[in-house]
């Protein structure tokens, strides 16, 4: 491996050097402040972290001032910035209930509609994957149309119906895999439910289709592992799925043919079912 020349090597260690020297005064000037400095200057040095995203060491000082300048000018921009540092750092609950806290405390702000934005940016960005729990999802969706209510002609109007549309697929997506694992559990009766539930909840889901064939193929499923004297009940109602399919889809859909072949064996085992029963 070839090595770099001295006089190269040299300017590399001073460049470092330099940062480091920059870095060690940066931080003694902060730990100064910090420990003896005014309030003035700590809400100085606060402002001059903030603008450098330096959100880490401003929350820090911006914590200590919020007492201080209660009740005073200054206390509406330092708790508009605290609120923002948290969002700067990923940490969007504590960022959500400071964003809303700012609304409800500065309700004449001319950022009061920019905080309540946050707020339900945070709540958005908090929610959690459709793999789990969707309270979260459920909570931001409420919380954005009450935002979307209070200011329908916002400029943040066109982000929070997007930030909708993602939480609805989750819910959608939540509800519809919830069926398909009841599925593959080979717990048919509950499986039908969850997806006939995922139609009535998203009547607008973009795979209605395949759900549609879900539920016969589940009703269908759930027949035929019944007990003798559930049957014939049970694949009546396989029919009455079927029927339904056909209202709703035409023959040229994906699962159209497969339904057609899943009513057949209705008929057919329904038919074995019957002769069984006259013999017995």
């Amino acid at each position: 491996m070839k090595t770099l020349p001295l006089q190269i090597n040299l300017k590399i260690g001073k460049i470092i050097a330099f940062i480091g020297i920059i870095f060690l005064s940066s931080c003694s000037e902060y730990s100064k402040v910090l420990k003896d400095g005014t309030n003035e200057e700590k809400l100085a040095l606060a402002d001059k972290l903030y603008e450098k995203k330096d959100y880490i060491r401003a929350v820090t000082l911006y914590e200590d001032l919020l007492a201080v300048y209660r009740g005073k000018a200054e206390s509406e921009d330092i708790y508009l910035k605290y609120a923002y540092c948290h969002y700067g750092l990923g940490q969007y609950e504590l960022a959500a209930y400071h964003f809303k806290n700012f609304t409800e405390n500065f309700y004449n702000s001319k950022h009061a509609e920019e905080c309540a934005y946050r707020y339900v940016s945070c709540l958005y960005l908090d929610a959690l994957p459709y793999e789990l729990d969707q309270t979260n999802t459920v909570k931001a969706i409420a919380e954005i149309q009450l935002f979307l209510n209070q200011y329908p002609n916002s400029i943040y109007k066109d982000f929070c119906n997007d930030h909708m549309d993602e939480l609805r697929k989750n819910l959608k997506t939540k509800s519809f895999q919830s069926a398909m694992l009841y599925f593959k559990r080979e717990d048919y009766l509950a499986a039908t439910v969850t997806f006939k539930n995922t139609i009535k909840d998203f009547p607008d889901i973009e795979n209605k289709e395949e759900i549609e064939y879900m539920i016969v193929r589940s009703t269908y499923l759930f027949a035929k592992n019944s007990i003798e004297e559930k049957k014939e009940e049970r694949f009546q109602q396989v029919f009455v799925e079927a029927k339904e399919y056909f209202k709703n889809n035409k023959a040229e859909s994906a699962h159209y043919q497969a339904v057609v072949e899943i009513e057949a064996k209705a008929k057919v085992d329904l038919e074995k079912h019957k002769k069984l029963n006259k013999i017995q």
